[in-house]
């Protein structure tokens, strides 16, 4: 756990699952990433599913929600999915309810970062995991998820319609236009770069400051601007994004917090960080 300010930022987790390095590293030569992050026999990296939970006894924010119940077995064992009790187990032994969580902050609609948003009730129906939520997403993302151009936006927002829907249709959606003040203590910066209108949650309270990077930088090895992923739409758009506002994290001392890293959920930046990929000091996934 971090404090944040009053805030205390829980680091929980929808469990692991693994996609090929190589996508994951788009141009970066693999003799270069393999010695920062393990890979198996099919080419493919263990990730977390981080969803960090920032409260104050008041409002409970998450952010993101993992891969949830969604996948079939095929899709389970093509990405090595391992939940172990996932996201609402985890909550749990926080005694957070689903009823408890007031924000998330999807900072993309990519299936491993929407699905848990939703749950099958008795009937095998999705509905809303988190009932009484306001659930924050970029226009333009909520537009391109629900209406994709072209086949690549297609499949990269595959999942999204059947985990929007249950949400639109219980009022949870507050759709944003660009950067916005969520609360006094939160708010979205718009990155683009890994989808049209990727967005990064901002935490601050005092002098304590906490970002989750979601995918412009999914693990300290991508840390160095130029290491992204194939899955980029706009690699250009997401290195100067993360130059941007890993100096701000550095200058300020900064929280910085991964979705995807194999075993550190966030940490601060250490001098030189844009060539070693570096933290001063860091926390373990939970």
């Amino acid at each position: 756990m971090l404090e944040i300010g009053r805030f205390r930022v829980h680091l929980v987790s929808d469990g692991r699952f693994a996609m090929d390095g190589g996508a994951m590293f788009g141009t970066v030569p693999k003799p270069l990433w393999e010695r920062h992050v393990p890979v198996d026999e099919k080419n493919r990296i263990s990730m977390s599913l981080h969803c960090p939970l920032v409260e104050d006894g008041r409002e409970a924010i998450l952010i993101d929600t993992g891969l949830g119940e969604r996948l079939s077995e095929k899709e389970q064992a093509i990405y090595r999915v391992d939940r172990r009790g996932g996201l609402h187990a985890r909550l749990a032994e926080l005694r957070i309810e689903p009823e408890d969580v007031t924000h998330v902050v999807l900072t993309h609609l990519h299936f491993d970062h929407l699905g848990g948003v939703v749950v099958r009730d008795a009937a095998g129906r999705l509905q809303p995991a988190f009932p009484r939520a306001r659930h924050f997403v970029q226009r333009v993302e909520w537009e391109t998820a629900l209406h994709p151009k072209g086949e690549r936006q297609a499949g990269a927002y595959a999942h999204a319609p059947e985990c929007l829907e249950p949400l639109q249709a219980a009022g949870l959606v507050e759709v944003l236009e660009g950067d916005t003040e969520v609360t006094p203590q939160l708010r979205a910066v718009v990155t683009g770069g890994h989808t049209p209108s990727h967005q990064c949650p901002i935490v601050a309270d005092g002098d304590g400051h906490f970002i989750h990077l979601g995918d412009v930088a999914p693990t300290r090895a991508h840390l160095r601007p130029a290491w992204n992923a194939a899955y980029d739409l706009d690699p250009l758009e997401t290195l100067e994004a993360k130059k941007r506002l890993l100096a701000q994290a550095a200058d300020e001392g900064w929280w910085i917090s991964f979705d995807h890293d194999h075993e550190v959920a966030c940490g601060r930046l250490a001098p030189g960080w844009a060539k070693t990929g570096e933290l001063s000091e860091s926390r373990a996934l939970a």
